[in-house]
């Protein structure tokens, strides 16, 4: 039991680990795309995986990463089985926390995958705008597809409020023993905590609208993903602005992982 327990903190902390390092570069290349559209391009998760490979020794960093966002993927369906139903929480609310646990590891191992496939040099043109694009494109093809792509887009903007109520209560606080942390970590722990679910709160805000825009006028091009939503903001008052203040939330978010990495509690 003590042997099993252990193997749930490793996998876990693997997890968040390669989600640190993933935000962190996705965070950055945003605040490098204040500067040109070129740099927009880059900020996917696609050239994270190209850019870390790239480095010295970037096929061993790229293949660690991809080993932890597996982790991070089992670690979450895991949770599947070990989350209990707390006496505060309806049937309602714990079964749709559980399919948010099942939604957010399909999405890891897609991520796993991609990254693998980047390893392994297997070429793919898909971006983070494209695949949002072609998905509304699959999904149009049949009857049922403008209301599965609006579904997927409804989806997004209530995933996107989840994280915006994260920001504002900081309820994931309960997730570390605070009593354990020193004064400057746990405050470390709210700053990047809420800035960087605010932060995700408005790319996935974005992205959803693309998608319910999407279904609306029956035109699949105007789904999108990060890259989309990068363009814009910068349409906007502001614009650099705005999509600077996404980059840092991005990184903050990366290092608030960082944190859980080290002193989440996973027991």
């Amino acid at each position: 039991m003590e042997l099993s327990s252990k193997w749930k903190e490793i996998t876990a902390r693997a997890g968040y680990s390669a989600k640190t390092v993933m935000y962190v570069m996705l965070g950055v290349f945003i605040l490098t795309s204040v500067f040109t559209a070129l740099n927009r391009e880059k900020a996917s998760q696609s050239n994270v995986f190209i850019t870390l490979k790239e480095q010295p020794l970037g096929q061993i960093f790229l293949g660690v990463l991809v080993f932890g966002l597996v982790c991070y993927a089992c670690w979450r369906w895991l949770q599947i089985f070990i989350t209990d139903k707390s006496d505060d929480d309806s049937l309602f609310v714990h079964i749709i926390n559980k399919l948010f646990f099942f939604i957010s590891g399909a999405f890891y191992f897609v991520a796993a995958y991609a990254g693998g496939k980047t390893l392994l040099e297997v070429q793919s043109s898909s971006s983070s705008q494209g695949s949002g694009k072609k998905v509304s494109e699959f999904l149009m093809q049949y009857e049922w597809g403008l209301l599965l792509v609006a579904a997927i887009g409804l989806c997004i903007i209530i995933f996107a409020v989840v994280q915006f109520k994260h920001a504002y209560t900081a309820d994931f606080l309960q997730k570390f023993s605070l009593h354990a942390l020193n004064q400057r970590i746990s405050k470390s722990v709210k700053i990047t905590g809420r800035l960087g679910y605010t932060a995700r709160g408005i790319v996935y805000s974005l992205v959803g609208g693309f998608f319910i825009l999407a279904a609306i006028l029956s035109n699949p091009s105007q789904a999108g993903g990060l890259q989309k939503a990068l363009e814009t903001l910068m349409k906007q008052p502001f614009g650099p602005y705005l999509i600077a203040a996404v980059g840092a939330g991005f990184v903050m978010f990366g290092l608030y992982c960082a944190l859980e990495a080290k002193y989440r509690k996973v027991k």
